[in-house]
């Protein structure tokens, strides 16, 4: 193909084979990475052009277009950090497309330090993962003693009888367990899959909440239709719809209704959770699947709610649309693919 309609786009425009290698770029490119021409790039692997690597990207803040392009089979956008011949850092958002029958990808690559908004959530991400594996790590290692600190406080409430004291730390630390569980569920989820019927493992999670609504004065109605069996993981349905249903309770005022509809889509399952509650800040809007992120007057929770229904999601290649107006309420919608 000829790629000559490219040299003087003002965007950066990159073409890169299966086997990472650089066939094309145009000046645009070369001249924000520091080279004079773009025959000093042509013939290198990208890694090593624009990110200094020694093997192909990887991983939640740098997931390898071509790899995504393979695994999705369409375009993708993806962003990243490149580092120039100077070592200077560029956040940039890529837009890739398979051409020449799958042999190639073509990208289109935007600086976006300018968009705030995108700029502070490429940031955000970045801290996230680079922390990632820190969480992990305290999560796994805080589990053993919360779970002694439980044994020896059931052993201290046998031998001196119930206190509000004693009560107080148990409370205290299911909290941190709560937490510490989320934590390792959102990064490090059971992979097996099985045949399960959905509307039963909606129906099963709404009625663990319900007491808790209860208990809020608030009304929980189902509208579950029947669609059928989905090769899946139920503890992930359930988390969904949990995570879903808790975050509209706490959202209502007492005496105020949350409603969980099923249905069937085109080839696909689809779970809506509204609510009638304070609804969602714009500016919030594209902040709220960012783990630890709570919005403005946010008291409850972790933060984590949200981020692991956007995990599961996304593990099973589905969307979510959520439509809020502030003090009128919230819609999430969740399309699911049949599998």
């Amino acid at each position: 193909m000829d790629f000559s309609i490219f040299d003087d786009f003002e965007e950066e425009v990159v073409v890169i084979d299966k086997n990472y290698r650089i066939v094309y770029a145009n000046k645009k490119y070369a001249q924000d990475m520091g080279y004079r021409s773009p025959d000093e790039v042509i013939g290198d692997f990208c890694y090593v052009v624009s990110h200094h690597r020694t093997e192909p990207c990887e991983g939640e803040c740098h997931p390898c277009p071509l790899k995504e392009i393979e695994k999705l089979g369409k375009s993708v956008n993806v962003v990243h950090t490149h580092y120039t011949h100077d070592n200077r850092e560029l956040p940039v958002e890529i837009s890739a497309f398979p051409i020449d029958g799958g042999s190639k990808i073509l990208q289109i690559i935007r600086e976006i330090k300018s968009d705030k908004e995108k700029y502070y959530l490429f940031s955000l991400s970045q801290k996230l993962s680079s922390v990632g594996f820190l969480a992990l790590g305290i999560a796994h290692q805080l589990s053993t003693p919360l779970g002694t600190i439980l044994l020896a406080l059931e052993d201290l409430e046998r031998k001196v009888g119930p206190s509000e004291e004693i009560d107080l730390i148990r409370r205290s630390v299911d909290t941190c367990k709560n937490y510490v569980d989320k934590l390792l569920y959102l990064v490090k989820r059971n992979s097996a899959k099985d045949f399960v019927n959905v509307k039963k493992a909606v129906s099963d999670a709404v009625d663990l909440i319900r007491i808790y609504a209860k208990e809020r004065e608030v009304l929980i109605e189902e509208d579950l239709q029947d669609v059928g069996y989905s090769l899946c993981s139920e503890a992930d349905i359930r988390h969904l719809v949990i995570n879903l249903v808790l975050n509209a309770v706490q959202a209502s005022q007492r005496g105020s209704t949350v409603w969980v509809r099923l249905r069937r889509g085109d080839n696909s399952w689809v779970l809506e959770v509204e609510d009638r509650g304070h609804g969602i800040d714009p500016e919030d809007l594209s902040r709220i699947f960012i783990p630890f992120y709570q919005g403005k007057g946010k008291r409850e929770g972790a933060g984590l709610g949200l981020a692991i229904v956007d995990s599961i999601v996304k593990e099973y290649k589905g969307s979510i649309d959520v439509r809020s107006k502030p003090g009128e309420g919230t819609l999430f919608k969740v399309t699911v693919p049949v599998s």
